[in-house]
Protein backbone atom coordinates (compact mmCIF):
# COMPACT_ATOMS: atom_id res chain seq x y z
CA UNK A 1 0.00 0.00 0.00
CA UNK A 2 2.86 2.32 0.82
CA UNK A 3 4.46 1.83 -2.57
CA UNK A 4 1.08 2.19 -4.29
CA UNK A 5 0.37 5.42 -2.44
CA UNK A 6 3.76 6.78 -3.37
CA UNK A 7 3.23 5.82 -6.98
CA UNK A 8 -0.23 7.42 -7.01
CA UNK A 9 1.12 10.59 -5.43
CA UNK A 10 3.87 10.73 -8.01
CA UNK A 11 1.35 10.30 -10.83
CA UNK A 12 -0.87 13.07 -9.46
CA UNK A 13 2.10 15.42 -9.15
CA UNK A 14 3.21 14.56 -12.67
CA UNK A 15 -0.30 15.22 -14.02
CA UNK A 16 -0.50 18.54 -12.17
CA UNK A 17 2.86 19.55 -13.58
CA UNK A 18 1.71 18.60 -17.07
CA UNK A 19 -1.54 20.53 -16.72
CA UNK A 20 0.35 23.52 -15.37
CA UNK A 21 2.72 23.35 -18.31
CA UNK A 22 -0.19 23.14 -20.78
CA UNK A 23 -1.92 26.07 -19.05
CA UNK A 24 1.28 28.06 -19.16
CA UNK A 25 1.77 27.26 -22.84
CA UNK A 26 -1.79 28.41 -23.58
CA UNK A 27 -1.30 31.66 -21.62
CA UNK A 28 2.01 32.23 -23.39
CA UNK A 29 0.33 31.55 -26.74
CA UNK A 30 -2.28 34.24 -26.07
CA UNK A 31 0.39 36.70 -24.95
CA UNK A 32 2.56 35.86 -27.95
CA UNK A 33 -0.38 36.46 -30.27
CA UNK A 34 -1.35 39.86 -28.84
CA UNK A 35 2.17 41.20 -28.22
CA UNK A 36 2.87 44.05 -30.61
CA UNK A 37 -0.60 43.90 -32.16
CA UNK A 38 -3.42 46.43 -32.31
CA UNK A 39 -6.93 45.56 -31.19
CA UNK A 40 -9.64 47.71 -32.75
CA UNK A 41 -12.66 48.51 -30.61
CA UNK A 42 -15.55 49.41 -32.93
CA UNK A 43 -18.53 51.49 -31.82
CA UNK A 44 -21.83 51.09 -33.66
CA UNK A 45 -22.82 54.72 -33.06
CA UNK A 46 -21.48 58.21 -33.68
CA UNK A 47 -18.87 59.82 -31.47
CA UNK A 48 -20.04 61.54 -28.30
CA UNK A 49 -22.99 59.32 -27.40
CA UNK A 50 -23.30 56.93 -24.49
CA UNK A 51 -21.94 53.81 -26.21
CA UNK A 52 -19.00 55.81 -27.55
CA UNK A 53 -18.15 57.32 -24.15
CA UNK A 54 -18.12 53.93 -22.45
CA UNK A 55 -16.05 52.33 -25.20
CA UNK A 56 -13.43 55.06 -25.10
CA UNK A 57 -13.21 54.83 -21.32
CA UNK A 58 -12.66 51.07 -21.51
CA UNK A 59 -10.09 51.40 -24.30
CA UNK A 60 -7.75 53.49 -22.16
CA UNK A 61 -7.19 50.68 -19.63
CA UNK A 62 -8.20 47.44 -21.36
CA UNK A 63 -5.02 46.74 -23.29
CA UNK A 64 -2.74 46.40 -20.27
CA UNK A 65 -4.93 43.61 -18.88
CA UNK A 66 -4.90 41.54 -22.08
CA UNK A 67 -1.92 39.12 -22.24
CA UNK A 68 0.70 40.68 -24.49
CA UNK A 69 -0.63 44.20 -23.77
CA UNK A 70 -1.83 45.12 -27.29
CA UNK A 71 -2.60 48.70 -28.27
CA UNK A 72 -6.33 49.52 -28.32
CA UNK A 73 -7.74 51.95 -30.85
CA UNK A 74 -11.39 53.05 -31.21
CA UNK A 75 -13.27 53.42 -34.50
CA UNK A 76 -16.88 54.44 -35.05
CA UNK A 77 -19.02 52.50 -37.54
CA UNK A 78 -22.56 53.92 -37.14
CA UNK A 79 -25.57 52.76 -39.08
CA UNK A 80 -28.97 51.15 -38.47
CA UNK A 81 -28.65 51.51 -34.70
CA UNK A 82 -25.45 49.42 -34.76
CA UNK A 83 -26.84 46.60 -36.96
CA UNK A 84 -24.39 47.65 -39.67
CA UNK A 85 -21.53 46.95 -37.28
CA UNK A 86 -23.07 43.75 -35.90
CA UNK A 87 -23.45 42.34 -39.42
CA UNK A 88 -19.88 43.33 -40.26
CA UNK A 89 -18.54 41.73 -37.09
CA UNK A 90 -20.33 38.50 -37.91
CA UNK A 91 -19.33 38.15 -41.55
CA UNK A 92 -16.29 40.33 -42.25
CA UNK A 93 -14.34 41.12 -39.07
CA UNK A 94 -11.20 39.10 -38.35
CA UNK A 95 -11.94 35.91 -36.42
CA UNK A 96 -8.74 36.14 -34.39
CA UNK A 97 -9.73 38.36 -31.46
CA UNK A 98 -8.28 41.61 -32.81
CA UNK A 99 -11.72 43.13 -33.46
CA UNK A 100 -14.14 43.90 -30.63
CA UNK A 101 -17.40 45.80 -30.93
CA UNK A 102 -19.96 47.50 -28.75
CA UNK A 103 -23.40 47.14 -30.31
CA UNK A 104 -26.97 47.87 -29.27
CA UNK A 105 -28.14 45.99 -26.23
CA UNK A 106 -31.28 45.18 -28.21
CA UNK A 107 -29.40 43.59 -31.12
CA UNK A 108 -29.81 39.99 -29.84
CA UNK A 109 -33.62 40.27 -29.93
CA UNK A 110 -34.04 42.64 -32.87
CA UNK A 111 -35.22 39.94 -35.27
CA UNK A 112 -37.41 38.27 -32.62
CA UNK A 113 -39.26 41.54 -32.31
CA UNK A 114 -39.86 41.80 -36.05
CA UNK A 115 -36.85 43.88 -37.00
CA UNK A 116 -35.20 43.50 -40.37
CA UNK A 117 -31.60 43.75 -41.47
CA UNK A 118 -30.19 41.09 -39.11
CA UNK A 119 -27.55 38.98 -40.80
CA UNK A 120 -26.02 37.40 -37.72
CA UNK A 121 -26.71 34.68 -35.17
CA UNK A 122 -26.51 36.33 -31.73
CA UNK A 123 -25.71 32.99 -30.09
CA UNK A 124 -22.56 32.61 -32.20
CA UNK A 125 -21.01 35.89 -31.13
CA UNK A 126 -18.52 35.65 -28.29
CA UNK A 127 -19.89 38.03 -25.67
CA UNK A 128 -17.04 39.66 -23.73
CA UNK A 129 -19.15 41.39 -21.08
CA UNK A 130 -21.36 44.38 -20.40
CA UNK A 131 -20.34 47.54 -18.57
CA UNK A 132 -23.85 48.12 -17.25
CA UNK A 133 -27.06 46.56 -16.08
CA UNK A 134 -28.93 49.49 -17.59
CA UNK A 135 -32.02 51.53 -16.81
CA UNK A 136 -33.57 53.80 -19.43
CA UNK A 137 -36.01 56.63 -18.85
CA UNK A 138 -38.88 58.20 -20.75
CA UNK A 139 -38.44 61.96 -20.37
CA UNK A 140 -39.72 65.29 -21.63
CA UNK A 141 -38.17 68.73 -21.46
CA UNK A 142 -39.22 70.98 -18.58
CA UNK A 143 -40.91 73.14 -21.24
CA UNK A 144 -43.38 70.36 -22.05
CA UNK A 145 -46.77 70.16 -20.32
CA UNK A 146 -46.45 66.34 -20.47
CA UNK A 147 -45.07 65.21 -17.12
CA UNK A 148 -46.79 61.86 -16.44
CA UNK A 149 -48.13 58.84 -18.30
CA UNK A 150 -51.63 60.19 -17.75
CA UNK A 151 -50.55 63.41 -19.50
CA UNK A 152 -49.13 61.36 -22.40
CA UNK A 153 -52.51 59.70 -22.82
CA UNK A 154 -54.20 63.10 -23.25
CA UNK A 155 -51.64 65.40 -24.91
CA UNK A 156 -49.45 64.75 -27.94
CA UNK A 157 -45.73 64.51 -27.22
CA UNK A 158 -43.04 64.46 -29.93
CA UNK A 159 -40.04 62.23 -29.21
CA UNK A 160 -36.80 61.63 -31.09
CA UNK A 161 -35.34 58.24 -32.02
CA UNK A 162 -32.14 56.80 -33.46
CA UNK A 163 -33.57 54.22 -35.85
CA UNK A 164 -36.22 51.54 -35.87
CA UNK A 165 -34.23 49.09 -33.74
CA UNK A 166 -33.02 51.65 -31.20
CA UNK A 167 -34.26 51.64 -27.61
CA UNK A 168 -35.65 55.13 -28.08
CA UNK A 169 -38.00 53.93 -30.84
CA UNK A 170 -38.80 50.42 -29.57
CA UNK A 171 -39.63 51.72 -26.09
CA UNK A 172 -41.57 54.74 -27.37
CA UNK A 173 -43.77 52.59 -29.62
CA UNK A 174 -44.35 50.09 -26.82
CA UNK A 175 -45.59 52.84 -24.51
CA UNK A 176 -47.72 54.29 -27.31
CA UNK A 177 -49.36 51.03 -28.37
CA UNK A 178 -49.74 49.38 -24.96
CA UNK A 179 -50.90 52.38 -22.96
CA UNK A 180 -52.47 54.57 -25.65
CA UNK A 181 -49.94 57.38 -25.23
CA UNK A 182 -50.21 60.16 -27.83
CA UNK A 183 -46.61 59.83 -29.02
CA UNK A 184 -45.44 61.18 -32.37
CA UNK A 185 -42.02 59.92 -33.41
CA UNK A 186 -39.25 61.73 -35.28
CA UNK A 187 -37.01 58.89 -36.44
CA UNK A 188 -33.47 58.54 -37.70
CA UNK A 189 -31.22 60.76 -35.60
CA UNK A 190 -27.70 59.30 -36.06
CA UNK A 191 -27.00 59.02 -32.34
CA UNK A 192 -28.16 59.83 -28.82
CA UNK A 193 -26.25 63.10 -28.78
CA UNK A 194 -28.09 64.37 -31.86
CA UNK A 195 -31.53 63.40 -30.57
CA UNK A 196 -30.85 65.14 -27.26
CA UNK A 197 -29.64 68.24 -29.10
CA UNK A 198 -32.98 68.15 -30.95
CA UNK A 199 -34.73 68.23 -27.59
CA UNK A 200 -32.54 71.14 -26.51
CA UNK A 201 -33.47 73.03 -29.70
CA UNK A 202 -37.16 72.35 -29.19
CA UNK A 203 -37.33 70.19 -32.31
CA UNK A 204 -38.76 67.36 -30.17
CA UNK A 205 -40.31 67.32 -26.71
CA UNK A 206 -38.42 64.37 -25.30
CA UNK A 207 -36.94 60.90 -25.57
CA UNK A 208 -38.60 57.66 -24.50
CA UNK A 209 -35.64 55.31 -24.13
CA UNK A 210 -32.67 57.39 -22.95
CA UNK A 211 -30.19 55.45 -20.84
CA UNK A 212 -30.01 56.98 -17.38
CA UNK A 213 -26.23 56.56 -17.39
CA UNK A 214 -26.06 58.49 -20.66
CA UNK A 215 -28.38 61.18 -19.30
CA UNK A 216 -26.18 61.66 -16.24
CA UNK A 217 -23.08 61.85 -18.41
CA UNK A 218 -24.38 64.06 -21.24
CA UNK A 219 -26.69 66.40 -19.33
CA UNK A 220 -25.93 66.38 -15.58
CA UNK A 221 -26.99 70.02 -15.40
CA UNK A 222 -30.48 69.19 -16.68
CA UNK A 223 -30.88 66.66 -13.88
CA UNK A 224 -29.39 68.98 -11.28
CA UNK A 225 -31.53 71.94 -12.34
CA UNK A 226 -34.79 69.99 -12.75
CA UNK A 227 -34.98 70.48 -16.51
CA UNK A 228 -36.29 66.98 -17.16
CA UNK A 229 -39.72 65.50 -16.49
CA UNK A 230 -38.91 61.83 -15.79
CA UNK A 231 -42.12 59.98 -16.65
CA UNK A 232 -41.09 56.37 -16.11
CA UNK A 233 -38.17 53.95 -15.83
CA UNK A 234 -37.85 51.35 -18.59
CA UNK A 235 -36.10 48.29 -17.21
CA UNK A 236 -36.79 45.24 -15.06
CA UNK A 237 -35.50 46.83 -11.84
CA UNK A 238 -35.50 50.40 -10.55
CA UNK A 239 -32.40 52.55 -10.45
CA UNK A 240 -31.31 53.61 -6.95
CA UNK A 241 -31.25 57.24 -8.13
CA UNK A 242 -34.96 57.15 -9.00
CA UNK A 243 -36.88 55.51 -6.13
CA UNK A 244 -40.01 57.61 -6.73
CA UNK A 245 -40.18 57.32 -10.52
CA UNK A 246 -42.59 54.58 -11.71
CA UNK A 247 -41.06 51.41 -13.17
CA UNK A 248 -42.80 50.28 -16.36
CA UNK A 249 -43.28 46.73 -15.07
CA UNK A 250 -45.28 48.16 -12.17
CA UNK A 251 -47.68 49.60 -14.76
CA UNK A 252 -48.45 46.18 -16.29
CA UNK A 253 -52.16 45.43 -15.95
CA UNK A 254 -51.87 41.65 -16.27
CA UNK A 255 -49.39 38.79 -16.58
CA UNK A 256 -49.44 38.86 -20.39
CA UNK A 257 -48.26 42.48 -20.43
CA UNK A 258 -45.55 41.66 -17.89
CA UNK A 259 -44.28 38.77 -20.06
CA UNK A 260 -43.92 41.17 -22.98
CA UNK A 261 -41.99 43.57 -20.80
CA UNK A 262 -39.67 40.77 -19.66
CA UNK A 263 -38.77 40.13 -23.30
CA UNK A 264 -38.43 43.73 -24.41
CA UNK A 265 -36.55 45.01 -21.38
CA UNK A 266 -34.29 42.00 -20.92
CA UNK A 267 -31.87 43.96 -23.08
CA UNK A 268 -31.30 46.33 -20.19
CA UNK A 269 -29.29 43.68 -18.34
CA UNK A 270 -26.97 43.69 -21.36
CA UNK A 271 -26.51 47.42 -20.84
CA UNK A 272 -23.30 48.25 -22.70
CA UNK A 273 -22.34 44.94 -24.35
CA UNK A 274 -19.03 44.08 -26.01
CA UNK A 275 -18.59 41.20 -28.45
CA UNK A 276 -15.95 39.63 -30.57
CA UNK A 277 -16.53 37.66 -33.73
CA UNK A 278 -17.63 34.03 -34.01
CA UNK A 279 -14.93 31.36 -34.21
CA UNK A 280 -12.32 33.28 -32.22
CA UNK A 281 -10.13 30.71 -30.43
CA UNK A 282 -11.54 29.89 -27.00
CA UNK A 283 -8.39 30.76 -25.05
CA UNK A 284 -8.42 34.28 -26.55
CA UNK A 285 -12.11 34.74 -25.75
CA UNK A 286 -11.40 33.66 -22.16
CA UNK A 287 -8.48 36.09 -21.96
CA UNK A 288 -10.57 38.98 -23.32
CA UNK A 289 -13.33 38.24 -20.80
CA UNK A 290 -10.88 38.04 -17.91
CA UNK A 291 -9.19 41.27 -19.02
CA UNK A 292 -12.60 42.98 -19.26
CA UNK A 293 -13.41 42.24 -15.61
CA UNK A 294 -9.88 43.14 -14.55
CA UNK A 295 -10.27 46.51 -16.27
CA UNK A 296 -13.57 47.16 -14.50
CA UNK A 297 -11.79 46.41 -11.20
CA UNK A 298 -8.78 48.57 -12.06
CA UNK A 299 -8.42 51.44 -9.57
CA UNK A 300 -7.29 53.85 -12.30
CA UNK A 301 -10.29 52.94 -14.45
CA UNK A 302 -12.66 53.38 -11.49
CA UNK A 303 -11.24 56.81 -10.81
CA UNK A 304 -11.56 57.80 -14.47
CA UNK A 305 -15.14 56.54 -14.63
CA UNK A 306 -16.02 58.50 -11.49
CA UNK A 307 -14.48 61.69 -12.87
CA UNK A 308 -16.33 61.17 -16.15
CA UNK A 309 -19.61 60.44 -14.33
CA UNK A 310 -19.87 57.04 -16.01
CA UNK A 311 -21.85 54.57 -13.98
CA UNK A 312 -20.41 51.06 -14.16
CA UNK A 313 -22.21 47.91 -13.02
CA UNK A 314 -20.55 45.14 -15.01
CA UNK A 315 -22.06 41.85 -16.17
CA UNK A 316 -19.53 39.06 -16.97
CA UNK A 317 -19.34 37.78 -20.52
CA UNK A 318 -20.44 34.28 -19.56
CA UNK A 319 -23.62 35.71 -17.99
CA UNK A 320 -24.40 37.78 -21.08
CA UNK A 321 -23.87 34.70 -23.25
CA UNK A 322 -26.37 32.73 -21.12
CA UNK A 323 -28.91 35.58 -21.19
CA UNK A 324 -28.73 35.79 -24.98
CA UNK A 325 -29.34 32.03 -25.22
CA UNK A 326 -32.32 32.28 -22.84
CA UNK A 327 -33.96 35.20 -24.62
CA UNK A 328 -33.61 33.46 -27.96
CA UNK A 329 -35.90 30.72 -26.58
CA UNK A 330 -38.85 33.05 -25.77
CA UNK A 331 -42.26 31.53 -26.57
CA UNK A 332 -43.87 32.40 -29.94
CA UNK A 333 -47.04 33.75 -28.24
CA UNK A 334 -45.09 36.32 -26.20
CA UNK A 335 -43.00 37.26 -29.23
CA UNK A 336 -46.11 37.85 -31.35
CA UNK A 337 -47.77 40.06 -28.74
CA UNK A 338 -44.62 42.08 -28.15
CA UNK A 339 -44.12 42.57 -31.88
CA UNK A 340 -47.60 44.03 -32.21
CA UNK A 341 -46.96 46.51 -29.43
CA UNK A 342 -43.65 47.84 -30.73
CA UNK A 343 -44.85 48.29 -34.30
CA UNK A 344 -44.45 51.80 -35.69
CA UNK A 345 -47.91 53.33 -35.85
CA UNK A 346 -49.31 56.76 -36.63
CA UNK A 347 -47.35 59.69 -38.01
CA UNK A 348 -43.65 58.74 -37.99
CA UNK A 349 -41.42 61.38 -39.58
CA UNK A 350 -37.74 61.35 -40.41
CA UNK A 351 -35.24 63.60 -38.68
CA UNK A 352 -33.68 66.39 -40.79
CA UNK A 353 -31.00 64.89 -43.02
CA UNK A 354 -31.80 61.30 -42.05
CA UNK A 355 -31.80 58.64 -44.75
CA UNK A 356 -34.62 56.22 -44.04
CA UNK A 357 -33.42 53.34 -46.20
CA UNK A 358 -29.87 53.38 -44.92
CA UNK A 359 -30.96 53.68 -41.30
CA UNK A 360 -33.50 50.87 -41.48
CA UNK A 361 -31.44 48.44 -43.54
CA UNK A 362 -27.91 49.27 -42.48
Amino acid sequence: MHRTAKALTGAVLALAATLGTVSGVRADAVADFYAGRTVTLYVGYTAGGGYDLYARALSQFYGKHIPGAPQIIVKNMPGASSLKLANWMYAVAPKDGTAIATIARGAPVHDLLGGSGVRFDANKFNWIGSMNNEVSVCVTSFRSPVKTLADMQKTEVVVGGQGKSSDSEVFAMFVKNLFGAKIRLISGYPGTKQSILAMERGEVDGNCGWSWTSAKSLKPDWIRDGKLNIIMQQALVKHPDLPNVPLITDLARNEAERDQMDLIFSRQTMGRPFVTAPDVPGERVAALRKAFLATIDDAAFKAFAARSKLEVNAVPGEDVQKLVAKVRKTSPAVIEAARANIRHTGDVRMAPGAKAKKDRKG
